[in-house]
């Protein structure tokens, strides 16, 4: 079995740029005509573990309706299903394209309709994407958790797959975010209504996990040492490394709250239904280790995050600032607050990660953040 050939054409598989020295095999399980697999792989100093699923031929078989079926099917075979998840013996699947880290499909038998998510990078602990969801089952601004898979490996329990309701008659928030550039329409009114669900899940995640309050120079040096990081690795952006710690000793030493949040919180990450905006994937950043993810963290991450979607869809096809600037002000409006030295740290730090991203995926989008990069100096 070459693996690693099946894992650089695979989108999941996060470590493309270093070789592969090895493959272990850890667990293989029938189901159908495929074969459930977890491997283990060796790259570079590093090892990660994955769950795939093969036809006869080796090749990746989730993304097919049919692999996607038996593995619907076969979730009680993988691991401990917890909650309720019942996949009638008429039911189909429908796989889900555009997901990069993770696998979806749809499952249109019930009502309300399942999306199955089979995690393809395994980390030990549960999900975040159930952890966080199933304690906020009746926020309006989420699709509800039905149920979810587990599996012991040794002392480490891993979640395989998650299901939760489908959203009908919605629309991808990045695709909708692009029409209205498009068309040259005013966005205020739906960045209003999506700040007022960020807020939502921010209010209910606050409730169910609780808060903590730091200073904001504590946050500064973490921002800081990440920006250390992202300078030393990217010698395009060591010009701003003055202005960059300028950004962080504006933030004085007083206390701000933290919490659970999204975490990596883009429009891509919303659907807009005819009455209001679901947020979706709660994984975190999949760069970032699974300990880390689940870390409180401000909610003005989520809040940048946003902010930088929009800088982006406005620049996605020419530039369109006045675009930008309107949707911004609504999206802070909706969710009832104001600029701040806190969010625009925020803000820079995203718009550094971006940089990074985009000069070692696509080069010709850096632009985008690094014009983002001098607005938030030059406004000090």
């Amino acid at each position: 079995m070459d693996y690693a050939e099946l894992l650089a054409s695979s989108r999941f598989y996060g470590a493309k740029s270093e070789p592969i020295d090895s493959v272990d095999l850890l667990d293989e399980h029938p189901l159908d005509q495929f074969q459930a697999q977890l491997i283990q792989v060796h790259h570079a100093g590093a090892s990660d573990m994955y769950q795939l699923l093969l036809d006869s031929s080796g090749n990746e078989a989730l993304s097919t309706p049919a692999g996607a079926l038996a593995f619907a099917r076969g979730l009680g075979e993988l691991g401990e299903v917890e909650g309720s998840v019942e996949i009638p013996p008429s039911a189909d699947a429908r796989p889900i394209s555009g997901e990069q880290s993770n696998t979806s499909f749809l499952v249109p038998a019930e009502d309300p309709q399942l999306i199955i998510k089979a995690f393809r990078k395994l980390e030990p602990g549960l999900s975040p994407d159930v952890e966080l969801l199933t304690q906020i089952p009746d926020c309006p601004y989420i699709a509800p958790v039905r149920g979810w898979v587990t599996r012991h490996l040794g002392t480490d329990v891993y979640t395989l797959a998650m299901a939760q309701d489908f959203v009908a008659n919605a629309q991808d928030g990045w695709e909708l975010a692009l029409g209205y550039v498009q068309r040259e329409e005013s966005f205020t009114r739906q960045a209003h209504e999506l700040g007022r669900a960020i807020r939502g899940v921010h209010r209910d995640l606050a409730e169910a996990f609780g808060t903590d309050e730091v200073s904001e120079v504590s946050l500064a040096m973490r921002l800081q040492d990440h920006a250390g990081d992202i300078l030393e690795r990217t010698p395009q952006l060591r010009q701003y490394e003055e202005g960059i710690a300028e950004v962080y000793r504006a933030l004085r030493d007083t206390d701000t709250s933290i919490q659970r949040i999204h975490g990596d919180l883009h429009l891509g990450q919303t659907l807009r239904t005819p009455d209001r905006f679901v947020l979706i994937d709660f994984e975190g950043e999949p760069a970032r280790p699974l300990a880390q993810r689940r870390l409180p963290d401000s909610p003005l991450r989520d809040l940048a995050g946003m902010l930088r979607s929009l800088d982006y869809a406005a620049h996605f096809d020419g530039a369109h600032p006045s675009w930008a600037a309107s949707a911004s002000d609504a999206l802070l409006d909706g969710y009832d607050i104001d600029q701040s030295a806190l969010l625009n740290a925020y803000l820079l730090d995203k718009a550094l990660y971006e940089v990074d991203y985009e000069l070692n995926n696509r080069p010709d989008w850096a632009e985008i953040p690094l014009n983002a990069i001098e607005r938030i100096l030059n406004s000090y």
